[in-house]
């Protein structure tokens, strides 16, 4: 086998590089530290971006099939723990649109030990598997690959394996050791005085269709959400200014859920998993050094409060393996790699700032207490659309071009925009690529955009304007897209009122609805291309093929 890359950590931030990786036809090796798969929920919350990467990697009816609702929340009074206070939703209800077909509508929960279960499953039918029992010890890196040291611990004893590997992925989370490999500095805070434990156990005497709530002014909520098996729940003590660290012991876990609820009426056994975690806010200073990078927890940690941890690994990886695919086959421009560093350290820095103010709302405030009241900044209400991770962008980014500009902005003024994003405003160059329905083809066979997206592909849209004087531009852009190394790019062209001319090597749709030229903001009358990256995001925004080159230039290596 050619030399693969490595992979540590085999949680979703690492099998995401990986899958998409092996996808893109690279070899991995993934090993993961622990003997065997966890089993607790951890992570659970999806958000629409991630379900759209699912969607790209072939993952998504799985995970539909595999998640449960997120449910209405029932905030109950205390004393005595029975009385309601309050009912709602932790996220508002979203419908899907021609521009943003995958969205979580009620919201959805997975545990992350079936989402993992699920990306190795689609791992082993592509014949890749995880080795447990496996950590990474140390590297040695040149230009031409990385020599990492490992470390096997087996019934038998341990070993230690010298293995050469063209790049490293350190998906190891926040106890890992590739971050320190690095040198990268873990900056930030943690709350000392607050703590959260939490459980997975059967619970008996609680309704399985609400996220059961319990919560002290300024000292602890309890939390009890129904998992995906019958009479399963997720279970949590988060404790401000309180540290709960004791309750590790699922005796000391539940008598101190009796005491403080009132609750003794429930029955809460069979645990199958307890963690305790400290409250931290840290983000590293670099994501790469050479040819070791990190992605998810290892580069990042915050609080839960908003879900986003798991997701924000998830585009970490889907961010970067692309890139790596390129480079790893001797394609990529030499500067490819350092803009995952220039992309994502400017989105984590914002989203770290989000969840750490939303932090502030996971314990109820005596007001919210007494009567129940929950508004905008709310008690575990999250109204942030950012929270989709739909809004992200980059448009500072150095390897994307918009022949348009980017209306005055500078690139820090551009990066404060890097997580909220630019709602309402014409697409521009950097931002999520989106969707459009209803195209229709010659045979009469309908599609869209984000069925047509490849994570293998840069997918180049040619919008026609269906005028004779263009039909040659149209051909020198297609002619220009195909220049290019065999399986990187694809071509599309669009119409708005028929299916245009097929060319060689492209596919041709008529944008039946409209939806297309809308959502890209296309102007009239003017012949627009549009390049869409394998990670979905719109790499470029100009209006020919010298344009086109100019983009490229930036992503494939040049002779």
């Amino acid at each position: 086998m050619s030399t693969p890359v490595l992979i540590v950590g085999a949680g979703p931030a690492g099998l995401s590089a990986a899958l998409t990786l092996v996808k893109n036809g690279v070899p991995v090796r993934i090993i993961e530290k622990l003997a065997a798969f966890h089993t607790a929920s951890r992570g659970t919350g999806m958000h629409s971006r991630s379900l759209e990467v699912f969607h790209f990697l072939g993952l998504l009816e799985d995970v539909r099939r595999a998640a449960t609702p997120l449910h209405t929340m029932v905030a109950y009074k205390l004393p005595g723990g029975v009385e309601i206070l309050k009912t709602w939703r932790i996220f508002e209800r979203v419908s899907p649109t021609p521009d943003k077909p995958i969205v979580i509508e009620d919201g959805v929960t997975i545990g992350q030990y079936l989402l993992e279960g699920i990306f190795r499953d689609h791992l082993a039918e592509l014949g890749v598997q995880i080795e447990l029992g496996t950590e990474l010890v140390s590297v040695e890196q040149n230009d031409d690959g990385v020599t990492a040291t490992l470390k096997k611990t087996t019934k038998g004893g341990e070993s230690r394996e010298d293995t050469r590997v063209a790049y490293v992925i350190g998906a190891d989370g926040a106890r890992g050791v590739t971050r320190k490999l690095i040198g990268a500095t873990f900056e930030g805070q943690t709350k000392d005085l607050d703590g959260q434990v939490w459980a997975d156990a059967d619970v008996e005497g609680l309704s399985a269709d609400r996220w059961h709530l319990w919560s002290e002014p300024g000292q602890f909520t309890v939390s009890i959400r129904p998992t995906h098996h019958e009479g399963g729940f997720h279970i949590g003590v988060i404790g401000i200014n309180f540290d709960p660290i004791d309750l590790t012991d699922p005796e000391k876990f539940v008598n101190f859920i009796y005491e403080k609820i009132g609750r003794s009426d429930l029955k809460i056994s069979n645990f199958t998993s307890m963690s305790y975690w400290k409250p931290k806010m840290r983000m590293v200073n670099k994501f790469y050094s050479g040819r070791v990078f990190i992605v998810g927890d290892a580069a990042h940690v915050h609080s839960p409060t908003g879900g986003q941890g798991l997701n924000t690994s998830v585009q970490d990886s889907f961010n970067l393996a692309w890139k790596i695919a390129l480079m790893y086959k001797g394609l990529a421009c030499p500067d490819l790699l350092a803009s995952y560093e220039a992309e994502r350290l400017p989105v984590v820095a914002i989203m770290l700032k989000t969840t750490t103010d939303l932090y502030s709302h996971v314990v109820a405030s005596k007001d919210e207490a007494d009567d129940g009241r929950v508004d905008h900044s709310g008690w575990l209400q999250w109204r942030d659309e950012g929270l989709s991770q739909l809004q992200i962008n980059y448009r500072w980014s150095p390897i994307v071009l918009d022949a348009r500009g980017n209306g005055g902005l500078d690139l820090d003024a551009l990066k404060l925009k890097a997580y909220e994003g630019y709602r309402g405003e014409p697409l521009h160059a950097g931002d999520r690529a989106p969707g459009a329905p209803a195209l229709i083809d010659a045979a009469g066979a309908e599609t869209s955009l984000h069925d047509i997206f490849k994570p293998t592909l840069h997918t180049v849209l040619v919008f026609s304007p269906e005028t004779d004087d263009t039909e040659s531009r149209v051909d020198a852009i297609v002619e220009t897209a195909l220049s290019y190394p065999k399986g990187t790019v694809q071509v599309i062209v669009l119409a708005r009122n028929v299916v245009p001319k097929a060319r060689a090597g492209g596919m041709a749709y008529h944008d039946m609805e409209g939806y297309a030229f809308g959502a890209y903001g296309v102007e009239k009358g003017k012949l627009t291309v549009v390049s869409v990256r394998p990670d979905a995001y719109v790499g470029a925004f100009v209006f020919d093929g010298e344009g086109l080159q100019t983009y490229f230039s930036r992503i494939f290596h040049q002779d």
